[in-house]
């Protein structure tokens, strides 16, 4: 029997003839790589493949058949021994007669090539000769090869090895899917009375000399304030005018004065006076003024007067709210540590309130806003009351006086007056003494006192 094989790679099968049947049935043999069965003479099944050519034995003698399939992989040749007659393709209807075929073809042969090109077959179905030597055929459906509890049991391992991996590994699995950059918490600077303090990081300096300050310094945002003495606080200085500007709004300047006319009356932006009713102002299209009378009050003592309390929406999450009086202003701003750092009344927003002290504020920014640096368009007349100046010379110890005007004389231009220094030096030394006006009140003449209302 010869059988022939062309595919991606399979193996034969052949049958023999069985040994002293002359001729008769024939048995039925499956070879694989192997020597075929030896019962009464030689066969020979080869098969070439991707993987290689198979030889299998052939047995002379008795009926062959010979097989020849192509399929889309591959080909099937099964072919009779010697000496026998052989049926080449046909098992049709008729007998095996001087090399012809007869007999009955019962079902149909076919063999799958199966796997990923290295030549795995699965036998579908095989022909078995049966009967006296006519050829009957058979079906043979032989056992399929079942691959499902192995890919399940990797399917298992798998699944195994990804749980662990991400068990070992939780916090960069955590960090991957969210992605999240916590960002900067606003907070709020206030001032109120003459002028008390508290800062972003919760410092509580005090500022009580004439001038212009620095309230939050920073490349693009800019806010100064001057700080003025009245009669009903002897002298000590409270927030009279808050300016605005900086690259980040364009280097357009906003100020706001209190409500009398004497301190200015006004709202401005770039010197030109807005907002004189309630209502709202666009500058530039990218801050927007709010004029009204609502705001929750930083100091409840000014819930007797008329709100008139202008919102200011600026670039970077920035806001001011300014409360204006008759003759001064309470202030809140609100914003997010700024880029590139910032420093000035309101601390440097660092998380530490420790180094917000009014000296520690002085020795980064200075004393006073500097030349060049203005954003008033002029300085104000800087007043040092009687009060001011017995309490300078009663009430700062000798050391610190001396410490303080050496601070001054660095700090401040070479021309300084005398009014100008000794202002200097009140902040020095009374700077973090939030209840100084006390003190002041009893320096005050009793003419005085009766003719502010004062107990």
């Amino acid at each position: 029997m010869h059988s022939h094989m062309h595919g991606a790679g399979g193996v034969m099968a052949g049958g023999p003839a069985g040994a002293g049947m002359g001729g008769g049935a024939g048995m039925t043999g499956v070879m694989a790589g192997g020597a075929g069965m030896h019962t009464g003479g030689a066969y020979m099944t080869h098969q070439h493949g991707a993987v290689g050519h198979v030889p299998m034995g052939g047995m002379a003698g008795g009926m062959g058949v010979q097989t020849h399939q192509h399929g889309a992989v591959g080909g099937v040749t099964m072919g009779g021994g010697a000496g026998g007659c052989s049926c080449a393709g046909c098992l049709g209807s008729g007998g095996c007669v001087s090399g012809s075929c007869y007999g009955e073809q019962v079902g149909t042969g076919a063999m799958a090539f199966v796997g990923f090109g290295v030549g795995d077959w699965v036998t579908e179905t095989t022909y078995k000769f049966v009967g006296g030597g006519r050829g009957d055929l058979s079906i043979v459906t032989p056992t399929k090869r079942n691959f499902m509890p192995c890919l399940a049991l990797v399917a298992i391992l798998v699944l195994g090895v990804v749980g662990v991996l991400l068990m070992a590994t939780p916090a960069a699995s955590t960090t991957m899917k969210t992605g999240v950059v916590p960002q900067p918490q606003a907070k709020e600077c206030v001032f109120w009375g003459d002028p008390h303090v508290v800062t972003f990081d919760g410092g509580r300096p005090s500022f009580y000399g004439d001038g212009e300050y620095w309230i939050v310094r920073n490349d693009l945002v800019k806010i100064q304030g001057r700080f003025m003495g009245t009669k009903y606080t002897f002298g000590l200085a409270a927030t009279q005018k808050v300016a605005v500007g900086g690259p980040f709004i364009g280097n357009h300047v906003i100020v706001v004065q209190p409500m009398e006319k004497e301190f200015g009356g006004s709202i401005l932006v770039d010197g030109e006076p807005v907002l004189a009713q309630y209502g709202t102002y666009s500058v530039g299209g990218f801050a927007n003024l709010t004029y009204d009378g609502v705001g929750e009050l930083p100091d409840m003592a000014a819930s007797q007067w008329t709100k008139n309390i202008v919102h200011m929406y600026l670039p970077q999450g920035v806001s001011l709210t300014v409360y204006r009086w008759g003759n001064y202003m309470d202030l809140r701003i609100k914003m997010a540590p700024l880029r590139g750092g910032q420093d000035g009344s309101c601390g440097n927003f660092n998380g530490d309130p420790a180094d917000d002290t009014t000296q520690a504020i002085f020795e980064r920014v200075g004393v006073r806003v500097g030349q060049g640096e203005m954003l008033f368009k002029n300085r104000a007349t800087i007043v040092f009351t009687p009060e001011m100046e017995v309490m300078l010379r009663t009430n700062c110890p000798a050391q610190d006086l001396l410490a303080s005007r050496e601070h001054c004389q660095k700090e401040l231009p070479q021309e300084a007056s005398t009014i100008q220094m000794n202002s200097c030096l009140f902040d020095w030394c009374f700077g973090m003494n939030e209840h100084a006006l006390r003190t002041a009140k009893t320096y005050a003449t009793p003419e005085e006192r009766v003719a502010l209302g004062v107990q």
